[in-house]
């Protein structure tokens, strides 16, 4: 049985609208952006003190007798989606505040092998074991894709760059997707400068948010492939992120296709612990190449690759390792919010 998202669509939402305005649909994509440089191992961006965010309502789905993987295996669960997606709509650095407006990205998924079918997610919140019913506020179920390219807090892609697996307390689980580079490109390539960057939001400790590489695409071609490179930074690990974005902390629990394995992400595997909580790093576009460069999107790939701007093209290279273990486990969350055109105060 396949199960669409029941999203795009002539139904009516209901939004709900917090202090703050504007509210953003399945497809919007705004952004800030932040990074930090291991070439000369130095922070180049800012961490995100705060968001804002706008909910908009869409129509709950619930899944009956849904296979349960890892620490769910065995049995079988109800799993309801609750129709939410919620946007950030804003947000705060050190110094001051932004609004800003944005260019929206298409997302490009990279793996090697190509074939690998593993797909990996987390949703936002409960779970009833004597009923055996997982409630998600998010809607729902999403695909990879809608995974990568949604600007939604309470799911997200989970461990994208893990290669070899991973484990909770010794028990491993299907963590294995073969994701080596995850492109993002501009509808429009922008000029670089302080005021135009990108973001990257994570689940996960606020002392303890996963490494990542990220460089800034400089040329595409007709297709939208990125076909040269700037500098390549690496942000390390624990560097970022440090500001909890949720209070309370929500809780989260892990997805994957494995029951279905070419199928949605929609059989639970995993209890994720519950002290992970959203943090966020702003990218300003001029410090990944020089002011007034043409930009056409970025790349963000673990933080193990060793490769140079040219090697980056291909992920078949050596440079993208293909045992990437726990280290390349970023929980991205809110991946594409594009270009952002930031109006600090």
């Amino acid at each position: 049985m396949q199960y669409s998202l029941m999203l795009a669509i002539g139904r009516n939402p209901i939004r709900f609208r917090p202090n703050i305005g504007l509210s953003f649909w399945l497809g919007s994509m705004l952004a800030p952006f932040l990074c930090l440089s291991s070439a000369q191992a130095q922070i180049i961006g800012q961490d995100i003190t705060s968001i804002t965010t706008d909910t908009v309502l869409f129509p709950s789905i619930s899944l009956k007798k849904v296979a349960g993987d890892s620490e769910f295996a065995g049995s079988t669960f109800t799993v309801n989606f609750g129709g939410q997606i919620q946007s950030i709509t804003g947000l705060t650095i050190p110094g001051g505040s932004a609004t800003f407006r944005s260019i929206p990205a298409v997302v490009q998924i990279r793996r090697k092998p190509a074939t690998d079918p593993r797909k990996l997610a987390y949703y936002q919140g409960s779970f009833n074991s004597s009923s055996k019913t997982f409630n998600f506020l998010s809607v729902g179920p999403l695909s990879e894709k809608t995974l990568f390219s949604i600007n939604n807090i309470l799911a997200g892609p989970d461990n994208v760059f893990t290669n070899v697996g991973a484990n909770l307390a010794g028990t491993p689980y299907n963590g294995n997707a073969s994701i080596e580079r995850l492109d993002f490109v501009l509808a429009k390539p922008v000029k670089a400068s302080n005021k135009i960057g990108f973001t990257v939001f994570e689940r996960g400790l606020p002392t303890g948010h996963d490494g990542f590489g990220i460089a800034a695409i400089t040329s595409v071609d007709k297709h939208g492939n990125p076909t040269s490179y700037g500098p390549i930074y690496t942000i390390a690990a624990s560097t970022w992120g440090k500001t909890p974005l949720q209070d309370p902390i929500p809780q989260y629990y892990f997805l994957n296709n494995a029951a279905n394995n070419r199928g949605l992400l929609i059989n639970p595997a995993l209890t994720i612990p519950p002290n992970q909580v959203l943090g966020g790093i702003l990218i300003r576009t001029h410090e990944l190449v020089s002011p007034g460069q043409k930009v056409y999107g970025y790349s963000l790939f673990a933080p193990d690759v060793t490769c140079t701007r040219t090697t980056l093209l291909n992920v078949a290279n050596s440079c993208f390792p293909t045992n990437t273990g726990t280290n390349g486990g970023i929980d991205l969350a809110a991946p594409n919010l594009g270009a952002v055109f930031l109006d600090t105060e």
